[in-house]
């Protein structure tokens, strides 16, 4: 124990969230890191305060941790090993291509970006690391979301989403029918789904045991592009692109199809 318990429990209760995808309660927490209840509710009630953690589901107090830890962190994001290995091929597409170039993992119902390169033409679609776009309308949330079950397929739709455009797909079972297109074809399409005038492409990013772990992605507007040029002429370097770095990963070059 250092000489500020209360900082060491903090510390050891971050690390705890850090390293667990599920929510957690007080119970959970007294049991994996052995600080008593006491203890644990008055950190989190800190952490809560300082927006560090939150309460996702109040009937059986579950706590999550926010993005926070993340955002403060932007700055050295090169030091995560996923983005350490994306960056030169995906720098290299951009210049290429001059589109916007991104690499994205899923937080929660969202896609979030650990790298974004902006588009280089006269008008252009800008974001930025540790921006947050919905799973089931944009074209690396469509790849998160594809190899998941029929059970957290649904539960993406659970209460509704924003129908943004005409195109946007808001039923749950339609969806089922595009994760299957997107698992065949090893890449999903944002045809306007999220805004209108902006095409994406995205294709997933594997580890060494085939599992999912990130989506790499060109985003182009329709008075560049239309969704048959981005797929014949780009959608290639971007699976090139896709493949290098799950092969960095690990992962050797064959195509993990889900059986779901």
């Amino acid at each position: 124990m250092s000489r500020a318990p209360a900082v060491d429990y903090a510390l050891r209760i971050i690390e705890f969230f850090a390293k667990r995808e599920e929510a957690a309660g007080i119970a959970d927490i007294c049991t994996a890191t052995g600080i008593n209840k006491n203890a644990v509710f008055r950190v989190l009630e800190a952490l809560q305060e300082q927006k560090w953690v939150y309460l996702c589901d109040e009937k059986q107090k579950k706590y999550r941790l926010t993005m926070k830890p993340f955002s403060l962190l932007a700055g050295t994001a090169d030091q995560h090993a996923l983005v350490r290995v994306a960056r030169p091929y995906l720098e290299r597409l951009h210049a290429a291509l001059g589109d916007a170039v991104y690499l994205g993992i899923r937080h929660d119902n969202k896609v979030l970006y650990l790298l974004h390169f902006d588009s280089e033409k006269e008008v252009r679609i800008n974001g930025r690391v540790g921006g947050e776009y919905p799973l089931y309308c944009s074209a690396p949330g469509k790849v998160l979301l594809a190899w998941e079950g029929p059970e957290e397929i649904r539960a993406c739709f659970d209460g509704g989403v924003q129908k943004r455009t005409e195109n946007t797909i808001t039923d749950p079972e339609e969806f089922g029918g595009e994760a299957r297109k997107i698992r065949k074809w090893d890449f999903a399409a944002d045809r306007e789904e999220f805004a209108r005038g902006i095409l994406c492409i995205a294709c997933p990013v594997r580890d060494e045991s085939g599992r999912v772990v990130a989506a790499a992605g060109i985003s182009s507007l329709t008075i560049y592009d239309d969704m048959d040029s981005l797929i014949k002429k780009k959608l290639p370097l971007l699976k090139e692109a896709a493949k290098n770095i799950s092969i960095c990963l690990g992962n050797g070059e064959e195509s993990y199809e889900s059986t779901v």
